[in-house]
Order: C-alpha cells, then sequence, then structure tokens
C-alpha cells in the first residue's frame, strides 16, 4: 500500500512537471534520431540570421531558454555517416571516439538580446573541420565535439 502510493506521487509530480515544461519528454529519440534533429540540415543553405532563427525554433531548441550556440551541417546524412570511418582521434571528454571531417557548416551563437521562446541568433557560414563523437554498430554520429 505505502509502495502504491509513493509511485502514485511520483507519477503525478512528473505529470506536474511535464504540464508546467519544466521537464522535456525525449520524444523517444536514439541519440542518433537527436543529432539529426539538432544539426543536419542538408537541404537549408543556411548562413543568415533569419535562418538561425527559425531553424533553432523548428528544432525546439528555443522553448525554455535559448541554447547558446548550436552548429547545422549542410551536407546529406551519408556524407556525415562518412565522418565516422575516419581514423579516432581523442574527444574532449578523453574518449577516443571522435572523428574528424570537412563539411559547410552554419553556426547559431544566442546573441542574449531576446527572451525564450524569441530566441535572436548571430549566424556565422563556413566550411570548416568539424570533431563529431560517434557511437554504434555501424557508427553513426551522436554529438558535436568541436
Amino acid at each position: 500500500m505505502a509502495l502504491q502510493k509513493t509511485l502514485s506521487l511520483l507519477l503525478l509530480s512528473l505529470l506536474t512537471l511535464l504540464g508546467l515544461g519544466l521537464v522535456q519528454p525525449s520524444y523517444g529519440e536514439t541519440r542518433f534520431e537527436k543529432f539529426q534533429r539538432q544539426h543536419v540540415d542538408s537541404i537549408g543553405p543556411g548562413g543568415t540570421n533569419l535562418y538561425c532563427n527559425r531553424r533553432m525554433d523548428k528544432q525546439g531548441m528555443t522553448r525554455l531558454k535559448c541554447k547558446d550556440f548550436n552548429t547545422f551541417i549542410h551536407e546529406n546524412i551519408g556524407t556525415i555517416n562518412n565522418i565516422c570511418n575516419n581514423p579516432n582521434i581523442r574527444c574532449k571528454n578523453g574518449r577516443m571516439n571522435c572523428h574528424e571531417g570537412v563539411v559547410r557548416v552554419t553556426d547559431c551563437k544566442d546573441t542574449g538580446s531576446s527572451p525564450p521562446p524569441n530566441c535572436s541568433y548571430q549566424a556565422t557560414a563556413s566550411t570548416r573541420r568539424l570533431v563529431i563523437a560517434c557511437e554504434g554498430n555501424p557508427l553513426v554520429p551522436v554529438h558535436i565535439d568541436r
């Protein structure tokens, strides 16, 4: 009886937090799916502040707080996945599951001038070296390391 009451209270608390928007559900995404949602835009040319503002909002990165910085990669997912086949290098966290490649990107940096959900971003477009962490079998990208 006590266990059932505790579980009921925990469930009620979680539902309350979800309702208030204080806890975001993962939507059942794998790390690879989250990487794609947050970082891959093979269609858009990117490069403008308006692009960053719209894309960051559309991808759900401005709801509760303005994400400080995000990189969108303008390559197809096959090209990005192939970076995982490059030689392993050390990640910032010390693990040896990072790989580097050169890709077209738009970096979006929060200007701090607008509160969520109306965040404002400064865009920088470039072709640059990108280090990504890869996991799984087969290896797939799961995190931009630098």
